[in-house]
């Protein structure tokens, strides 16, 4: 059994010559001519195998034929391993080979049943780059299709496979090659795709996947384990955010920030400081790129749609004010496109895996993940408590200052739900959501009005609405306050 460590780059067609003409590639030695690979997967009518991911193909390169079985790999920020069987494939399966017994077992049990399922096509350039630090490395570039049920999706991504050295060296790698290049990490393999095109789904929006956290962790491990996931998000969002009018990917996106900020407070007590510094300043101006677009998506598709079923709205103006903040919307959506810090993404997370797999645990670290939560959560709690007096009586900018307390203590909630007491927990993030929901909708009632300001100034109608819309605000302030402050009795 082979296991493989790589580190899987998409890239645009359009940066495929930048990438040849990068200075790394340019000192590496190309390992044979380019190789067209025609790959088939096989699998069960029902997906069996796909049900336990494992990946099961022939690759034909010339007169040579081989069969591959891939078992689940773990993949953060594109860097994978997994065990990997191969051998020549003579037109018959042959699994006898396959240390894995129940893998083995399974596949010989179901080798009736396999069928074609899908193809990848693609060439493939292959390079070998000695690195300074002696780890060796092969870079594969390959362009192609993925072809299914009649459909088709390109291939256009860079594998960084190791030779010789340790994982890491595949990161720093990839950052030094991101710096110019907008190279970003995916964990979807060509098979992941092959089958999602195999079942017609497409990429949506992707929210952050499920962290199983123990009590007895360190809080370094629990930190790494969170961030990961929170990446994740990060990750599955940013290439959607690029190149979808999805709102939702943006959306998802700006929440992965927030998470890992929320998350970089958390455990501030057991990071080092300039590093905790850097990326809370980092993640910040980040999300700042995609404020504009997230504000105006909430008006154009949540906001005014809400308020147009009003039945009065229609004499405010208010559709010429819809349409003036689609388009304002839409004009957003381009600037961001444009800016070169879109395709700063992917160095952003390879830089942040990186680190996360270097940072070592604090000396003589000794508290337990259940001690330290309870500490961190005494202290949120006590935050909201303070703020949720002066909120009583209090103006819009005391309930502003209640929201922010709330958000950094549902999110640790959401973290940590795993090894808290059910029985005391949900009821308690139940009415922490349900304050920070209507608390959430008297800010985008705010942030409307703000932006409003600024595009109805020349135009006396659409200043009518947004007078009507004021006085809506001030109406219905009260009672989302209302829900507020009682869902935190």
């Amino acid at each position: 059994m082979g296991k493989e460590t790589e580190l899987k780059l998409s890239l645009p067609v359009s940066s495929v010559s930048a990438l040849r003409a990068h200075p790394l590639l340019q000192i590496a030695e190309p390992v044979g001519p380019v190789k067209t690979l025609d790959n088939t997967y096989f699998d069960t009518s029902d997906l069996l195998l796909h049900q336990q991911r494992v990946a099961l193909r022939t690759r034909q390169q010339g007169d040579i034929w081989l069969q591959t079985i891939k078992c689940a790999s773990v993949s953060v920020g594109g860097l994978s391993q997994r065990p990997e069987w191969e051998k020549p494939y003579t037109g018959e399966f042959d699994f006898t080979d396959i240390e894995l017994k129940p893998v083995r077992k399974m596949l010989q049990k179901l080798q009736p049943q396999l069928q074609p399922v899908f193809t990848t096509l693609f060439n493939r350039e292959t390079l070998f780059l000695k690195m300074d630090s002696g780890a060796e490395v092969l870079l594969m570039l390959d362009q192609g299709d993925i072809l299914a049920q009649g459909g088709r999706l390109p291939i256009c991504e860079l594998e960084l496979e190791l030779v010789s050295g340790q994982p890491g060296e595949l990161l720093h790698l990839a950052v030094d090659l991101a710096e110019t290049l907008p190279l970003m990490p995916s964990d979807i393999s060509k098979a992941e795709r092959g089958y999602k095109l195999f079942n017609g789904e497409t990429d949506g929006p992707m929210k952050m996947p499920a962290v199983l956290l123990h009590k007895h962790q360190t809080p370094l491990a629990a930190f790494k384990a969170l961030a990961f996931a929170c990446i994740a998000q990060w990750q599955g969002n940013a290439g959607g955010a690029a190149n979808s009018d999805d709102p939702e990917f943006v959306h998802q996106l700006r929440i992965s920030q927030r998470r890992l900020r929320a998350l970089l407070r958390l455990f501030k007590p057991i990071l080092p400081q300039d590093w905790f510094v850097y990326w809370n300043k980092t993640l910040a101006d980040n999300a700042r790129l995609f404020s504009e677009v997230r504000d105006l998506d909430v008006m154009s598709d949540e906001l005014l749609p809400a308020l147009r079923l009003l039945p009065e709205t229609d004499h405010w103006h208010f559709p010429e004010l819809h349409q003036l903040v689609i388009k304002q919307r839409d004009l957003a959506r381009h600037a961001l496109m444009e800016h070169p810090d879109l395709q700063r993404q992917g160095r952003l997370i390879l830089m942040l895996v990186t680190e996360l797999h270097a940072l070592e645990s604090p000396d003589h670290e000794d508290e337990t993940l259940k001690s330290f939560v309870k500490q961190q959560l005494k202290s949120l709690r006590q935050r909201v408590h303070k703020r949720y007096r002066k909120a009583l009586k209090g103006d819009l900018a005391d309930l502003h200052q209640l929201r922010i307390a709330l958000k950094p203590l549902r999110y640790a909630l959401e973290f940590f739900m795993t090894i808290l007491p059910a029985g005391k927990t949900l009821p308690e993030y139940d009415s922490v959501v349900t304050a920070v929901r209507a608390l959430g909708q008297v800010n985008d009632m705010a942030m409307a009005s703000r932006i409003l300001t600024g595009l109805t100034s020349a135009d006396t109608s659409l200043q009518t609405a947004q007078a009507y819309m004021a006085g809506l605000q001030s109406a219905r302030l009260e009672d989302q306050r209302k829900i507020a402050l009682r869902a935190l009795k």
